[in-house]
């Protein structure tokens, strides 16, 4: 079975997708698994359709045994656009849950790899051996178990509200207890093996028994590879607003928008202090860790009553302000939630003790955190060109244009 899809590629995933031309052979697949799991065979090879996921080419892979029960294994290949630093923080996030939240249904990694031929391979006594893949050329993966289930979004249309609400409620107390359990840190951003960051005191936390000590630096959804820390909250937004300007000033597709740098530069200096959701929030009682990606996609269900059977996709997970993980569903997967599901979502999570914005967070904070996110997305939009050309795309670019003044405007007015 062939696992790629070169065949007719052009059409099946669009140009401007991170995993267009990004494929394994079967050969190379078998490969890996060889080098990972030498006593295992495989047996079946199934490559998620186009569409299927974004920024990675995805795997799913059957072995067999002679003496044990055969496995069922994700390989996920990096999208084109990232490096080893996605992988080391998947890598040492899912980690984190394994060592602190065995109760949630994540992914356990057996084995990654940062530039596509040497091996990190995890050991029966939970330590490290390093492989070379010979004769494969392939951005940075990782191997681990799958989890058992369906995504919500493609369940959502045949579950009845209370399955919708009852699957909310399940999400709640997953993330509740990775709020409990994983230890708030002194930086925000994701996660860094600490050898690679170059200093001798990089560790913020130790090695555990699934990947070597972590370093807290940068922000991989926004592209910031900062080998500083960031340990405020204003930091957090400083460094992100600049890092959008200077894509708006490099990159010449964001060239028609460069009229807002002044503007926005002068609320950096000036607003943006002020505001009460910096002032309330300076980071000393730690950043907290996110999924930053919590949509219904990655929400697996299985069973009936219907039960949450994974959570996956933390490879942008990381310790943000609290409330990030509720302004990326609001901005960047805004309308994806059932409107059933997430009420009792965030209805759970009160009753848990998490602050949110239904409960516990004031309005004019959650207003203000969210007119933040509409400004960081749409300043240097990471969506475009995508399929958009010409004037198609100096509409788009104008809409978003728009937005930034507008959230300029309303979030001064805040002070």
């Amino acid at each position: 079975m062939d696992g790629g899809d070169t065949v007719d590629e052009g059409r099946r995933t669009p140009p401007h997708h991170p995993i267009f031309g990004v494929r394994l052979e079967d050969d190379h697949v078998r490969q890996v698994i060889r080098t990972v799991l030498p006593s295992h065979e495989v047996t079946s090879i199934r490559q998620l359709p186009s569409g299927g996921s974004y920024n990675n080419r995805i795997y799913f892979i059957d072995t067999r045994h002679p003496s044990a029960v055969g496995l069922s294994l994700v390989l996920k290949v990096n999208g084109r656009f990232f490096g080893a630093e996605k992988i080391q923080n998947e890598v040492g996030c899912l980690s984190l849950l394994e060592r602190d939240c065995a109760s949630i249904p994540s992914p356990r990694v057996r084995a990654w790899s940062e530039d596509g031929r040497v091996a990190s391979v995890i050991t029966g006594n939970h330590s490290f051996e390093k492989h070379t893949i010979e004769d494969i050329t392939t951005p940075g993966w990782i191997l681990m178990n799958r989890v058992p289930g369906e995504s919500l979004s493609q369940l959502a249309g045949t579950l009845a509200e209370s399955g919708l609400r009852s699957v909310g409620a399940q999400v709640a107390e997953m993330v509740a207890v990775w709020r409990r359990s994983i230890s708030p840190q002194r930086y925000c951003g994701n996660l860094r093996f600490s050898e690679s960051t170059g200093s001798d005191d990089a560790a913020d936390i130790p090695e555990t028994p699934s990947s070597p000590a972590l370093a807290i630096r940068g922000v991989l959804a926004d592209d910031i590879k900062a080998f500083q820390p960031i340990d405020s909250v204003l930091g957090y937004y400083k460094i992100s607003l600049e890092n959008k300007l200077r894509d708006l000033e490099s990159n010449d597709l964001y060239a028609p928008n460069r009229s807002v740098i002044p503007t926005v530069r002068a609320f950096i200096g000036q607003a943006l202090p002020r505001l009460g959701l910096i002032r309330d929030n300076d980071g000393s009682n730690g950043f907290v860790f996110t999924h930053f990606d919590l949509s219904p996609r990655n929400v697996l269900v299985s069973g009936s009553p219907p039960t949450v059977s994974g959570i996956v996709d933390f490879e942008f997970s990381g310790f943000f302000p609290a409330l990030d993980e509720f302004v990326n569903d609001y901005v960047d997967n805004g309308g994806d939630w059932p409107a059933a599901a997430y009420e009792a979502y965030l209805e759970r999570l009160g009753e848990l003790g998490v602050p949110t914005p239904a409960r516990g967070v004031h309005e004019n904070i959650w207003r203000q955190a969210v007119w933040l996110g509409k400004l960081l997305t749409n300043l240097a939009p990471w969506w475009l060109p995508g399929p958009h050309k010409g004037n198609e795309l100096l509409a788009q670019l104008q809409k978003a244009e728009g937005v930034v003044m507008d959230m300029v405007s309303t979030l001064e007015l805040a002070t």
